[in-house]
């Protein structure tokens, strides 16, 4: 499995808000979310508890569908992904001719 945590978030109510987005072992993209607080207790559908989780997965068969949608709305060119492949310290190899 491969996982990135989001930072913690603070809620305007004081409560707070864990994210990750993993790639769980059956291939699925799943996006995940947990609201824990007094407030989250008073509103989550879930019946009073102090945490609500929620999550979004996409099959395994369209994982690489989103990943190429989302590079191509975030990059126009060539050299902006590479770019961005070396800020996040990713491995890749370049070749032309």
């Amino acid at each position: 499995m491969t996982r990135l945590d989001y930072p913690m978030l603070i809620l305007p109510d004081g409560d707070k808000r864990y994210r990750n987005l993993k790639v769980n072992n059956e291939g699925h993209l799943v996006f995940e979310q947990a609201d824990m607080g007094v407030r989250t207790a008073q509103v989550a559908p879930n019946g009073g508890d102090s945490d609500y989780e929620y999550w979004v997965t996409v099959k395994s068969e369209s994982v690489n569908r989103v990943l190429l949608e989302l590079i191509r709305e975030r990059f126009d060119e060539q050299g902006e992904f590479e770019k961005w492949l070396k800020s996040k310290k990713i491995e890749y190899d370049f070749y032309s001719y």
